[in-house]
């Protein structure tokens, strides 16, 4: 863009471009890390080379929760698969990054309005009725 005969930087582009790139950065470190207990704010930060409290900053200006909130977000969503292929419940929580059953359990209820063991249920509720039909 030319403004005068000299060039402008177009700084809606620029910004979206900088938030775009933290949170590919975000993505990245979370698909690589979400499995870890330990992974935390301060280990997520450390990973994306960037102070906790501009992580902070950012995941609340651009997602509107916490990190901590996304990546339980993140965990529970993964989980759904893994819940839907028969895994146990204590499995999955242990594979998706919660170091305890029950609070993964309680987690994935205020998240989806069931059980993971409801989840699984209707799963396998939903699996045999498509087999009846086709049969």
């Amino acid at each position: 863009m030319e403004l005068n005969g000299k060039k402008t930087i177009n700084l809606e582009t620029a910004f979206f471009k900088r938030d775009q790139d933290f949170l590919n950065l975000l993505k990245t470190s979370i698909d690589q890390h979400y499995a870890e207990q330990g992974f935390n704010l301060r280990k997520m930060s450390a990973h994306m080379e960037i102070s906790n409290r501009q992580v902070q900053r950012k995941c609340k200006t651009l997602l509107g929760c916490t990190p901590s909130e996304y990546l339980r977000t993140y965990r529970l969503n993964r989980s759904l698969l893994l819940l839907s292929q028969g895994i146990s419940v204590r499995d999955v929580a242990q594979a998706v990054g919660f170091s305890s059953q029950s609070y993964f359990a309680s987690c994935f209820k205020a998240q989806f309005g069931q059980t993971p063991t409801e989840y699984q249920l209707q799963q396998i509720r939903l699996i045999s009725d498509v087999q009846s039909i086709t049969s």
